[in-house]
């Protein structure tokens, strides 16, 4: 059964106790030393309707899902606990990523370890096995709400139904619109980015195209991935604007600057990314915007050994 409101599942949950069971919930709601705290006049005698509009009223409906499974679980009801916990975490699911954030609270780009697990698992599969035909969009769209329906979620709600269709390309085909932003918003913005150029240019309605437009609606939505889109194609742009110093570095702390402004930068901070990146160049990814940057700073430490031994060769 689909429960339409945490607040239904928590009725219900509390409808499945015993008398007794249920003279001990209210004991461990009353005696709960947290804040917001209730009195026992709020709790004696009351029924089971009376405590979820009580529960509801003074935690508001999330919070009270998670004090009652607590509470649940404080009188040995496992079980219940379990059962109101898968019913009310799929009524609080709107399909809303969880955007990860860096050890100094901004917003984490990069991939996930679960991502560059998944892409990696993927590459033999692309080698060994012939291409799938990609689903056409009603069959991704029914994928996504059976896939719903079986989380116990509402398959009516269209940004829930988007967050679980599938993406049907790339290194991350076969996981869900939501996991991708969740575990790297560098290659969304990257796709979208790419996308919206090829939109602006054909409306081409093949699978794939249309899979993409999927994703877009879903993920354009939110400020965290409309502001790396915006920055991807400054970046894009940056690097179709002449030498290559030009571009953008792209990721990092300083991805705003451009090459040649980082690496000619006398401040410190700066100075000291340059020799990190230096260091980084038998470990980045080949093509990553660091493998780009890291050969533009070792052509540039090149070129600047090179005027260095000439200007040497002529003093002799």
């Amino acid at each position: 059964m689909v429960h339409k409101t945490i607040k239904g599942a928590i009725k219900e949950a509390l409808q499945d106790l015993s008398k007794k069971l249920f003279l001990e919930f209210r004991h461990q709601l009353r005696d709960r030393r947290e804040q917001p705290r209730v009195c026992l006049s709020d709790v004696e005698d009351k029924s089971v309707l009376e405590i979820t509009d009580l529960l509801v009223s003074t935690f508001t409906e999330p919070k009270a899902s998670e004090v009652t499974v607590d509470l649940l679980r404080q009188i040995n009801c496992n079980n219940e606990a379990d059962t109101l916990y898968s019913k009310t975490k799929a009524c609080m699911d709107k399909g809303d990523p969880t955007f990860r954030k860096t050890l100094t609270g901004g917003l984490e780009t990069k991939p996930s370890q679960e991502a560059k697990n998944y892409a990696a698992s993927r590459l033999p599969l692309q080698a060994a096995v012939r291409r799938d035909p990609m689903k056409k969009p009603e069959e991704v769209e029914a994928d996504a709400k059976a896939r719903v329906v079986s989380e116990g979620g509402d398959p009516d709600n269209e940004r829930l139904v988007l967050s679980r269709c599938m993406i049907q390309f790339g290194q991350y085909k076969g996981q869900t619109n939501k996991w991708l932003l969740e575990n790297d918003l560098d290659y969304t913005a990257f796709i979208l980015a790419q996308h919206e150029k090829q939109r602006q240019t054909t409306r081409d309605q093949s699978p794939l195209m249309a899979n993409k437009d999927c994703l877009t609606r879903y993920a354009m939505a939110y400020r965290e991935v409309e502001q790396e889109v915006r920055f991807q194609r400054a970046y894009n742009r940056s690097c179709e604007s002449g030498p290559k110093g030009n571009a953008l570095v792209g990721f990092g702390r300083f991805k705003s600057e451009r090459l040649k402004d980082l690496y000619k930068s006398e401040d410190k901070d700066k100075i000291g990314y340059v020799d990190y990146l230096r260091g980084k160049r038998s470990t980045c990814d080949p093509g990553s915007k660091m493998d780009i940057a890291i050969k533009y700073i070792l052509k540039r430490d090149q070129n600047v050994r090179t005027r260095r031994n000439r200007t040497q060769s002529t003093r002799y």
